[in-house]
């Protein structure tokens, strides 16, 4: 007997299945051989990945240790060692600013000023051992062959990329005081102790910038004359340090009194010639006032004065020898006016301040009066302990107390209180 299917178990031969998909159009799955090769492909990706990262670390490894080796033959001072090693490192990493300064640093402190030059010329400003580099250019440019602007701008720049360090801050002082910019020192060292990046020699330049002299000062500011377009400046400054060397017995010529005078006889015939090519040049006609008052000759002195230009009206030493002169023509009045104007724009100006207690005493002000005088002793006595210093980097503490005391009663509270720190600083 012939069996038939049950109604509900047949399937018409066109019916699709009740998932939706005839059987013919569903993907077949990956076979064996597919699985194994994608699984190959993963591993040798992540072995890939591995080595990469691997790699990474091993150079970011080997970087470090360049880095160290380099850090410790500096601070050893070995000079070739440095230069051995930041070869290697620019083999390995061309370009590597880092291994570029190590290198310049290196070649620098060997002498090899050129190489050192092509090394650090083309470090960036963003990068962080820029100011360092800028130090580096600034001392090779301190020299007979550059003009002071050049090494200037480098300092300058190098502060605004770190105006933490202190190195070339020193150094732009020193710039400073050789070109005799003094009012831009004041500046500087307020900048220097707003960051905290003082020293105790920066206020020597503030307090007691007019005995600071240059050993080499004539001579490089000699040959800048023969450097520059405009010979004026630096012919100028060269007289100044001739001048204020005499005036503080540095040039040695004093041995006997002939030759003290002799060389006295030569300066004011190279200040009169100086004069005569460049008459309405500021310096100059400051000189002549201060020639002329040490001889006493107030006349003389109005004279000179009265050649000053305005531009020159915040310059203190105007207003300072305007006292001066009017002190011994006895006008108290003028010299009072003058001697505080200047005073005003010259705080730490001792000889000011003691020719003005003079000046009140005339006038029957004995409380200002000795308060001038006093403040005026203790310039005095703190322009004598400096001059008796070999270097104005061997500051004393109690030296820097008398500091101190001077800022204080000059009314400027911020330099005492950045002296009080390094005198506490210095006793410790």
């Amino acid at each position: 007997m012939k069996k038939h299917a049950r109604p509900s178990q047949r399937e018409p031969a066109n019916a699709r299945t009740t998932r939706g998909d005839s059987l013919s159009e569903r993907p077949s799955l990956p076979s064996r051989q597919s699985q194994l090769k994608w699984q190959h492909g993963l591993v040798i990706l992540c072995i890939a990945l591995a080595v990469l990262v691997g790699r990474h670390f091993w150079q970011r490894s080997r970087v470090n240790e360049f880095r160290n080796a380099a850090q410790v033959a500096t601070e050893s001072q070995r000079w070739g060692h440095l230069a051995s090693i930041s070869k290697m490192w620019m083999e390995y990493r061309p370009g590597d600013p880092e291994a570029r300064f190590a290198a310049g640093l290196a070649a620098y402190m060997r002498g090899d000023e050129s190489t050192a030059r092509d090394l650090l010329e083309p470090i960036e400003p963003e990068l962080p051992m820029f100011a360092e580099r800028c130090v580096l250019m600034a001392k090779m440019a301190s020299d007979a062959e550059h003009l002071p602007a050049v090494p200037i701008e480098y300092l300058k720049q190098a502060i605004e990329s770190n105006p933490s360090l202190t190195e070339h801050r020193r150094l732009l002082l020193r710039q400073y005081g050789l070109t005799f910019q003094q009012q831009a020192i004041t500046p500087l060292v307020n900048d220097a102790v707003a960051n905290e990046a003082d020293t105790p020699a920066m206020y020597v330049y503030l307090l007691a910038g007019s005995i600071v002299t240059y050993s080499d000062g004539e001579t490089f500011a000699s040959q800048w004359a023969e450097l520059a377009d405009d010979p004026e400046p630096y012919l100028v400054m060269a007289y100044r340090h001739a001048a204020q060397a005499k005036r503080l017995n540095e040039t040695g010529l004093d041995t006997t009194r002939k030759e003290f005078d002799e060389e006295t006889v030569r300066l004011h015939q190279r200040l009169d010639d100086l004069s005569m090519r460049y008459p309405e040049n500021t310096e100059l006609i400051l000189e002549q006032v201060e020639e002329a008052s040490s001889e006493g000759d107030a006349e003389e002195m109005r004279r000179w004065l009265a050649k000053v230009r305005v531009s020159s009206a915040g310059d203190p030493r105007p207003w300072h020898w305007k006292g001066v002169m009017h002190v011994m023509r006895q006008e108290w009045e003028q010299a009072e006016a003058a001697l505080r104007e200047s005073i005003r724009r010259d705080p730490f100006d001792w000889i000011g301040c003691h020719q003005l207690g003079t000046v009140l005493a005339h006038q029957g002000d004995v409380d200002a009066s000795k308060r001038y005088l006093e403040l005026g002793a203790l310039g005095n006595q703190i322009r004598r302990e400096i001059t008796d210093l070999k270097s104005i980097d061997q500051l004393t503490p109690s030296l820097l107390r008398q500091m101190h005391r001077f800022a204080l009663s000059a009314e400027q509270p911020l330099i005492a209180e950045r002296l009080e720190t390094l005198v506490e600083r210095a006793t410790r």
